[in-house]
């Protein structure tokens, strides 16, 4: 039998959930400790120790005479399984199951000609190389540079891949991905992004390789992408034939 989960714990993990959904933000003043008190049908001091652990955390802040504010976001400690999707979901749809904050980035959006081992895969004389960065909870996690071709995604310049899902866009444009192969490799990052993912030449960081094929097995994306190890988990399935 699990042991039940104390008060002002249960506030505690509460008032920790809506910081990370964003219904409360960073700087907004809570309820009283009486309205709180009221609302949830507790006393006022399990109100009071529920605070207090959330200020030891750093995620609250008391002002005398003025009230509690919110003064960071809560570190929830969890993973991204990036090997254990019964469908291929986005990165940032992922995170957010797990509860924590996701956010993203633009860093470049371009058409360009493929070179390499791109070339190799699409056979085609263009593509749009998009490179965003993933945030959990404000740091970042992760580095994508995805490439789709434009003769399949002709208006992709006009896309809002900061708002908008990749997988949503290629779904309206019936391209979306429904099988993927991946590899994976641990790999330092490209000096050039070492500064904008807060990281030091010596990190390393898983790197997978995602090619995704439409119904009709056409490529239709091929992206390379750099996850911090702190919030990655990955699985994988073996099938051995022993005749």
């Amino acid at each position: 039998m699990s042991k039940p989960v104390a008060i002002y714990q249960q506030l505690m993990n509460s008032i920790e959930k809506k910081i990370v959904s964003q219904e409360l933000k960073i700087g907004d003043k809570l309820d009283s400790e009486r309205v709180m008190s009221e609302k949830y049908g507790i006393n006022r001091m399990t109100v009071r120790n529920a605070i207090k652990h959330l200020e030891e955390k750093g995620i609250l802040e008391s002002i005398r005479g003025s009230g509690t504010y919110v003064k960071a976001i809560p570190q929830i400690q969890g993973t991204v399984d990036l090997g254990n999707q019964e469908e291929i979901l986005s990165l940032s749809k992922q995170i957010r199951q797990r509860g924590m904050k996701s956010s993203r980035i633009l860093l470049s959006m371009q058409k360009v000609k493929p070179e390499g081992e791109i070339k190799e895969a699409f056979k085609v004389e263009w593509v749009y190389e998009i490179i965003r960065m993933s945030l959990i909870n404000d740091a970042p996690y992760a580095l994508q540079k995805t490439y789709i071709p434009c003769d399949l995604f002709e208006d992709a310049e006009r896309f809002d891949f900061v708002n908008g899902s990749l997988y949503d866009y290629m779904q309206d444009r019936n391209h979306r991905p429904k099988t993927m192969v991946s590899y994976l490799r641990i790999e330092k990052l490209p000096k050039e992004y070492i500064q904008v993912m807060e990281a030091k030449e010596s990190d390393r960081y898983f790197l997978f390789d995602y090619l995704g094929y439409d119904n009709m097995n056409q490529l239709v994306e091929y992206t390379i992408s750099y996850h911090h190890p702190k919030y990655t988990t990955f699985r994988f399935r073996t099938q051995i034939d022993l005749d």
